[in-house]
């Protein structure tokens, strides 16, 4: 392979990953997408559909968690092993509660934004995340996008 295809190759998937990014904009609207769902087919099957690998809510880097009213993790979309633990007292690279922030929000305003920090699986780095929630009844949708 020559040095000028390989560089060509390189810039070409460089390229796409930044094309490809999905940033916390993405998140908000596949939250958005999951509420509209929900309140289509039921929060059952919002769950059932979040935690099906590859699902209509697991796209590119994005997926949905579900907790209830008191930070029970109800869907994951990466992690199943966390269905049905508590999840408030959870947090990522840094002291901040994600579930915990979630029922916040989903208290207050109802919904809305906080940042934490997550380890990343595809550069295995503690990166920061923005997160949107929004609750529905009694169940709290979120997604994280990592900050680009």
């Amino acid at each position: 392979m020559t040095a000028r295809l390989f560089t060509r190759i390189a810039l070409g998937t460089a390229l796409f990953s930044i094309l490809s990014a999905q940033g916390p904009a993405d998140a908000e609207a596949l939250v958005k997408e999951a509420v509209t769902f929900a309140k289509t087919h039921g929060a059952y099957k919002l769950i059932k559909e979040a935690n099906t690998p590859g699902g209509a809510f697991h796209k590119g880097n994005l997926y949905i968690w579900v907790v209830d009213m008191e930070g029970v993790m109800l869907a994951n979309g990466a992690n199943p092993k966390l269905v049905g633990k508590d999840a408030s007292e959870k947090s990522g690279g840094d002291s901040v509660r994600y579930a915990e922030e979630a029922v916040k929000i989903a208290e207050g305003p109802g919904k809305g934004w906080f940042a934490y920090k997550f380890k990343n699986p595809v550069t295995d780095e503690v990166q920061q995340k923005e997160c949107y929630v929004e609750k529905l009844d009694e169940i709290i949708i979120a997604c994280g996008a990592y900050k680009q």
